[in-house]
């Protein structure tokens, strides 16, 4: 399954026409990847997009996605991201152009970088469930943290194989009012309050 929706949910598109916008392509992923279509039958089922965030320079977006049918209910993650990719010990990873060109300024000149990578994956409801009933753990985790100088700790929270959040602690006192969520192996930074906001309002629909 885990192929099936890389495979499907991978859409690899020259940067050269994108992203002057917002980008609506996850109806694509719902409807061929998470759904269930039998032939002469008809599927139903609800959508709401919960989240975006348009990153600049680039524009690239995060996105996270409600979707429930008669015998699911998923968060859809949406990954749009300009990317150079490498290969590492046989696996493929996607580096932000503005991570790798520190000095990259310009829409234009970051079109020609890279590419626009757009990745989706989804996660049943019961793993969001699980990742708030362990938050308050996890915030225990994080104030437990005692980097050293010059030094950063990191916890990670694997929601699923595909979907983890990273906190990072720079110093004593510090809050993990930041998160990185990574999607994929595409990295996305967040507000932490966002990310539980949004947690909670996915649980809260029926």
């Amino acid at each position: 399954m885990n192929q099936l929706k890389t495979s499907i949910g991978i859409l690899s598109i020259l940067l050269i026409s994108a992203c002057s916008s917002t980008t609506n392509v996850y109806d694509y992923y719902i409807r061929n990847v998470v759904e269930s279509h039998q032939t002469g039958q008809l599927s139903t089922g609800s959508t709401k997009l919960l989240f975006r965030k348009i990153e600049n320079p680039s524009k690239a977006q995060l996105e996270l996605v409600y979707f429930k049918n008669d015998t699911n209910k998923v968060l859809v993650f949406g990954s749009h991201k300009v990317v150079k990719s490498f290969y590492l010990q046989d696996s493929v990873y996607y580096f932000d152009v503005t991570d790798l060109y520190n000095k990259v300024r310009g829409d234009d000149f970051i079109r020609q970088m890279g590419n626009l990578n757009i990745f989706f994956t989804h996660v049943p409801a019961a793993a969001i469930e699980k990742f708030l009933a362990d938050w308050p753990s996890i915030k225990q985790s994080y104030t437990m943290l005692k980097p050293m100088k010059e030094t950063t700790e990191e916890i990670t929270y694997a929601i699923a194989y595909d979907v983890m959040v990273s906190f990072s602690k720079t110093q004593l006192g510090q809050k993990p009012d930041k998160a990185v969520l990574w999607i994929g192996k595409r990295k996305h930074e967040i507000n932490t309050d966002e990310l539980i906001a949004v947690f909670t309002a996915f649980q809260a629909l029926k």
